[in-house]
């Protein structure tokens, strides 16, 4: 009994203080998920095709210009997705699809056109549950709602690194030209 408890409560603590140091510097961590891990996800299907509950999300760089993917989870809300933001205002990639107000997302093998973003901390969410919303905003997790403006079957990949698929006022923002 006393083996079981002692566990319990190394657990515990470990949980603490991991939830102590996200909270302290919320970027832990960001250098691996962005060079490792988010690249494997992607180059081998696991986010975005087939029946898996992870999108790939293409946006393009705020400073670069590049085109970079990215894994999310997105949850369909009536008009759009609703996709749970770790770092909240100081994700690059959620800053990357507000400054160019559009991003495309490939979801179970259907390509979505998506816009209007909006971050929102999790309290704000019009079904936000209390207790659990307040331990997320502590932790500075936020939300962000795209709507969806049209959708395709197929992959992000069959277009390449062309973005041209966003509307005229979007490639106006963009300075994309529409070749």
């Amino acid at each position: 009994m006393r083996k079981g408890t002692l566990i319990v409560a190394v657990v515990v603590a470990a949980a603490a203080a991991a939830a102590a140091a996200w909270i302290r510097n919320p970027r832990i961590g960001t250098r691996f998920m962005n060079e490792v891990a988010n690249p494997y996800l992607v180059e081998r299907g696991i986010a975005g095709a087939g029946r898996s509950e992870l999108g790939t999300l293409e946006h393009v760089g705020r400073r670069s210009g590049a085109r970079h993917l990215t894994p999310v989870h997105p949850v369909a809300i009536a008009d759009g997705f609703r996709i749970v933001v770790p770092l909240g205002p100081k994700s690059e990639w959620a800053r990357n699809v507000i400054s160019a107000g559009h991003c495309r997302m490939q979801l179970h093998d259907m390509v979505y056109e998506l816009d209007e973003p909006v971050l929102l901390a999790a309290s704000e969410m019009p079904d936000a549950r209390m207790p659990a919303s307040r331990v997320l905003d502590s932790m500075g997790v936020h939300y962000l709602l795209l709507r969806r403006f049209g959708e395709r079957p197929g992959t992000l990949a069959e277009e390449g690194d062309s973005t041209d698929a966003a509307p005229a006022e979007h490639q106006e923002l963009t300075g994309a030209s529409a070749s």
